[in-house]
């Protein structure tokens, strides 16, 4: 790996750790919003509901957890820079 793409991907990581703190408030609201829509819709559509249920509980942990926020970030530039060219 050189080191242009390992400086791409940690200024990426700060970006989205800074990015999801900022919004941290809205995605504790989104994140309610759909745990409410997934009770509703448990009843049903069980597929639908535990779909939406499993995103309500990520986006919950989000919300609440640094530890979640940090590796949420890695995966995300990690995969933002998944295909970079080397130079």
């Amino acid at each position: 790996m050189s080191n242009l793409r390992r400086l791409a991907r940690e200024q990426i990581e700060y970006y989205l750790v800074y990015l999801i703190l900022a919004y941290r408030g809205l995605i504790l609201i989104v994140s309610l919003l759909s745990l409410a829509l997934s009770i509703v819709t448990i009843f049903f559509n069980p597929f639908t509901g535990n779909a939406v249920l499993l995103l309500a509980i990520f986006l919950l942990l989000l919300s609440n957890s640094f530890n979640v926020v940090l590796y949420t970030a890695r995966l995300g530039a990690w995969l933002s820079t998944l295909w970079m060219p080397d130079d």
